[in-house]
């Protein structure tokens, strides 16, 4: 079944060759080339995933990031930077502000199609197994993006430090390493201090 995928890019040609294949697919697409009108479509249509170009006419996609992870109501939303920054930098970045992926261009329009679909099924199993992870006195609520911990709500994590506390909190007692983090969550196994990042705010 086709989802609702907002893609900001501000290149139109490469824009309009990747929603034509997103569309394709099945899914429906609201494209869009700057951050104010990607706010707008957020507000107004609550896409299902979101496609980042970093480098935008009125701001980047990393504040656009940002600004998602801080929704009450979008923060659990997977979002995909898409870029043609190669920098470490950059990526370390994209990732601290709550990316799921980051993609550096030249991509294909599979590729992309791909990635899209892998991150809207990880959603999918996660509403599948309940809405609460119960672990001691720590609760997990898969649905408001909320943790709990001896009733008092801990409501300022990001999408990824949500994500990574629910991957250890679900796969314990087991000692997880980081590259089981990083190929789990992160899809890769180049860029460690990513984890290294998240990990203090948890604690």
């Amino acid at each position: 079944m086709g989802r609702t995928i907002l893609f900001v890019e501000d290149d139109g040609q490469f824009r309009g060759m990747m929603q034509d294949s997103l569309a394709a697919a099945g899914h429906r697409v609201l494209a869009t080339d700057s951050v104010a009108s990607a706010a707008h479509l957020l507000s107004s249509e609550r896409p299902e995933i979101a496609i980042l170009d970093i480098d935008l006419p009125d701001g980047t996609g990393i504040e656009l990031c940002e600004k998602i992870r801080a929704h009450k109501e979008l923060k659990a939303m997977p979002v995909i930077i898409l870029t043609g920054r190669t920098a470490f930098a950059s990526k370390v970045s994209g990732f601290s502000a709550g990316a799921d992926q980051y993609l550096v261009k030249p991509v294909t329009p599979k590729e992309l199609l791909l990635w899209v679909e892998a991150l809207l099924r990880r959603v999918d199993y996660a509403k599948e197994e309940g809405d609460v992870l119960k672990a001691g006195a720590c609760e997990i609520d898969l649905a408001s993006h909320l943790v709990r911990y001896k009733d008092v709500q801990i409501s300022n994590l990001t999408g990824k430090e949500f994500d990574l506390l629910y991957f250890l909190v679900k796969k314990r007692p087991r000692v997880m390493s980081r590259k089981d983090i990083l190929t789990q969550l992160w899809h890769t196994i180049t860029v460690d201090h990513v984890v290294a990042t998240h990990l203090p705010n948890l604690r």
